[in-house]
């Protein structure tokens, strides 16, 4: 049997690799105050098909239950965490601050970096549509990323609602503007081009939107602030993009790009968009979505959040050479005959008890073969027991790193070994 198309097995260094992330994420999202949450791998299909975006609808893990009842693998976490929102924590002081990791599943081709069963990471706050609250998620994601110790990571923020304003000007409105975000999401010119000519774009409004999704760098904010101001909504949408980047600055995050043309795949941002890349493989992404509660039925509520691609990280981290550390034992007992088995069960218990990371060997192998095994298992001590030392109620105790022993009492390993 081999497992399906699309997913992979974690052993060795992938895996710990993975769980570093977590443990540095997780650890980071607490320090700005943030609770982490839990929801359920299968939602109600409707969830996802209220505004996730045409291309996950189509991509989502669809199935009837034996009652019949359409569910749906969880494609993304935003939408499970508004819909816990409005069931659970709506009458919860704000800002609530929530995070969380957890797989995810879409029906992709299987392509480098891609894959159908996906670990993310992601943080939502509800409550607030001040500007400091759309800085503080940026710079979480950007510190968050900065402590894992990637390098020659890319933050790129944009402003959504410039473009909306834009296209609404030009007479496209509501749902009519999401094929053309989405064009403007894939990068093809020419599909833009389709899209604006059959929502009958004039030529003048086409040209702004295609020179306002075209600006990128230093002073592309200061382009589009010209390009705008005779569209007040668009004009304000701009400014509070000054806004937001003037809070970045006090928050300590100074190297990014504006990029106007991030559209994002999700069709609920409506207001500041962000993505985070690697070299040509986004890492992160996310943004403020204040009209996601309330299309989910709740009541209308600010939000903003950022999700992450823990797998793409983690492999990133692997490309630049930065290694987890392995795992190691603290130390293996290993009995010189099977009469002294059972004094190492009992000293490793006794051991483990103590909160360190202990084993033996089952095997039976010879003395020689069982320091060879010890050494594979990355054992930092091997604690020898045999007959001689049993009687004695000692124990032989090898450095792993230099090869050094020592014949010890036996109340004395856990001192020993935590004085190490």
């Amino acid at each position: 049997m081999q497992r399906p198309r699309g997913t992979r097995d974690l052993v060795g260094e992938e895996l710990v690799g993975i769980r570093r992330v977590t443990r540095v994420m997780s650890d980071m999202f607490k320090r700005y105050g943030y609770v982490e949450v839990e929801t359920p791998i299968f939602e109600h299909l409707e969830l996802f098909e209220k505004k996730s975006g045409v291309n996950v609808v189509k991509q989502l893990y669809a199935f009837k239950d034996k009652s019949g009842r359409w569910l749906a693998l969880r494609p993304e976490l935003t939408a499970p965490v508004v819909r816990l929102y409005i069931e659970q924590l709506k009458a919860e002081p704000k800002p609530l601050k929530l995070f969380y990791f957890g797989n995810c599943f879409r029906y992709e081709e299987p392509q480098a970096k891609r894959w159908r069963q996906f670990l993310q990471a992601g943080l939502e706050l509800i409550g607030s549509a001040k500007p400091e609250a759309d800085a503080e998620v940026i710079a979480l994601a950007y510190h968050a990323i900065r402590e894992l110790g990637l390098k020659n990571f890319e933050l790129r923020i944009g402003h959504i609602k410039v473009l909306r304003e834009v296209l609404a000007h030009a007479g496209v409105k509501n749902e009519v503007q999401d094929p053309i975000m989405r064009a403007i999401d894939s990068k093809d010119e020419a599909r833009l081009d389709d899209e604006l000519n059959k929502a009958s774009v004039k030529e003048m409004d086409k040209k702004m939107l295609k020179t306002l999704v075209k600006l990128r760098g230093s002073d592309a904010i200061e382009k589009a602030e010209k390009a705008v101001t005779h569209i007040s909504k668009a004009k304000a949408a701009v400014e509070n993009l000054w806004e937001i980047l003037d809070y970045l600055k006090i928050l300590g995050v100074e190297e990014f790009n504006v990029d106007f043309g991030i559209a994002r795949g999700l069709e609920y941002y409506t207001d500041l968009v962000f993505e985070l890349y690697v070299g040509d493989v986004q890492i992160g992404g996310g943004g403020r979505y204040d009209e996601l509660i309330s299309l989910l039925g709740g009541e209308p509520c600010p939000a903003v959040g950022v999700g992450f691609g823990i797998d793409r990280i983690a492999a990133a981290l692997l490309a630049q050479g930065k290694k987890p550390q392995a795992e190691t034992l603290d130390c293996m007992l290993l009995p010189a005959g099977e009469k002294t088995l059972p004094k190492c069960l009992e000293i490793a218990q006794e051991l483990r008890g103590a909160g360190l990371r202990v084993d033996v060997d089952l095997m039976g192998r010879t003395l020689a073969k069982a320091i060879s095994y010890a050494n594979s298992r990355k054992a930092k001590y091997a604690v020898i027991v045999g007959p001689k030392e049993l009687a004695a109620k000692k124990v032989t105790i090898r450095d792993m790193s230099t090869g050094e022993q020592a014949e010890i009492a036996e109340k004395d390993i856990l001192d020993k070994l935590r004085s190490a």
